[in-house]
């Protein structure tokens, strides 16, 4: 199995770009809120990166599966129980130590994707169709389920109209009022990774299930010949997406929440977004797959920001741990020198984009140097050691069933 180089183009870009919208983000004041550059990066590309990334982790998850045909059951097993437990360990070790130990059940994105590694693991018995079918009913029982909640508790009693983009399509983009809230209290912190947490598994196991699916097609050595019919879906979901949210305006009270005709929202995703989401994601991926793996081929010469991506993609994990500590930690000296925690209120959007640039320079040159002494102790190596170290690999010539069904 040939690596499939759009994946490390897709999820490095996505990373890479993670950085400047988290700074602009946690960085930016109200000014900043108000200005186009805020709104592109954290509505125009921020919505749709978060789900192509999960949904890179779920085509990883069947390509890294086909490398070992021969390995036991046992031994698959095992190595997703590892990955699961680490990813959700490392999460809310992440949230504690970058926001303090009282947002570490926020549920931000790798506890979902720790989870959704358990959930494709038995993916793998199940038929193509039925993943899609489940896909569907996840992505249509979510506004159903968060329906059964208070809502307000945990979104406000109203969402505000998402600036800028508002001046010219009201009721289009809404954002809650505040900062989800942490309740340490058993049902509320179950209640949050299951819904109201920042990526909660409903919906967002979709995205990582839909990669899943791309990644046995590629296997199958299929997804060449689906790129077209890929591409149309995408579209296909666009337009119903878009039209969606553009008939929820005419909808007096709409919610993002536990509508259908809902208008687009990240926090909670509604149920247009998800669409929207699904879309993009789809097409972006088709047409780097067309670019870097059929039309170039394994062979074309890997360009300098070609190899910043796959090397991004590499140390993923350690490279989005290290953003988030450098932003956590730069606003809690802020707090130590002024005595103000001044979160989502530091800077304009043009300073706090070129804190991020900074940033993301400061990062690389670190991966680069990781890289050459040969990833030792990043987060990558740990896993990699833990694994070995309780999932040492082991092969049985007993039957298992395929992971590439179509």
């Amino acid at each position: 199995m040939n690596r499939v180089r759009s994946v490390d183009v897709l999820r490095g870009f996505a990373l890479m770009c993670m950085v400047l919208v988290h700074f602009i983000i946690y960085f930016g004041d109200s000014t900043a809120m108000r200005s186009w550059l805020y709104f592109a990066l954290n509505h125009l590309l921020a919505d749709w990166g978060a789900a192509g990334f999960l949904m890179m982790m779920g085509i990883s998850q069947v390509l890294s599966a086909a490398k070992t045909p021969d390995a036991s059951e046992w031994f698959l097993f095992k190595k997703a129980i590892v990955r699961t437990l680490y990813l959700i360990a490392l999460g809310l070790l992440l949230s504690t130590l970058a926001f303090g130990p009282w947002r570490m059940f926020e549920w931000d994105i790798l506890p979902v994707m720790g989870f959704a590694t358990l959930v494709l693991y038995f993916c793998r018995f199940l038929p193509s169709w039925l993943l899609v079918v489940l896909m569907v009913i996840m992505a249509l029982i979510t506004p159903w389920l968060r329906s059964l909640i208070d809502p307000i508790p945990i979104w406000g009693e109203a969402f505000m109209a998402t600036p800028v983009i508002s001046d010219y399509l009201p009721g289009l983009y809404v954002d809650p009022t505040g900062d989800l809230p942490v309740i340490w209290r058993l049902d509320a912190i179950a209640q949050g990774f299951l819904l109201t947490g920042y990526f909660p598994i409903f919906p967002w196991l979709i995205f990582p299930l839909m990669g899943f699916l791309m990644g046995r097609r590629m296997v199958a050595q299929r997804f060449r010949q689906d790129l077209l019919a890929l591409v149309a879906f995408g579209l296909l979901l666009l337009i119903l997406g878009l039209g969606a949210a553009l008939a929820s305006t005419r909808i007096p009270g709409a919610s993002a929440v536990t509508g259908y005709l809902a208008p687009l929202s990240f926090y909670p995703d509604s149920f247009t977004m998800v669409l929207l989401q699904l879309s993009v994601s789809l097409v972006v991926f088709s047409a780097l797959y067309y670019w870097y793996d059929v039309r170039r081929g394994q062979q074309a010469k890997v360009g300098f920001v070609t190899n910043l991506y796959n090397r991004t993609s590499r140390f993923a994990l350690t490279f989005y741990f290290a953003h988030y500590l450098l932003i956590g930690w730069t606003l809690l000296i802020v707090y130590l020198v002024t005595g103000q925690y001044r979160i989502f209120d530091l800077m304009g959007a043009w300073p706090a984009l070129l804190c991020g640039l900074v940033a993301l320079a400061l990062l690389e040159t670190m991966l680069a140097v990781w890289e050459r002494k040969g990833g030792r102790f990043s987060l990558e190596w740990i896993l990699a050691w833990l694994t070995a170290w309780i999932a040492p690999p082991a092969h049985a010539s007993a039957h298992r069933l395929s992971a590439h069904r179509t």
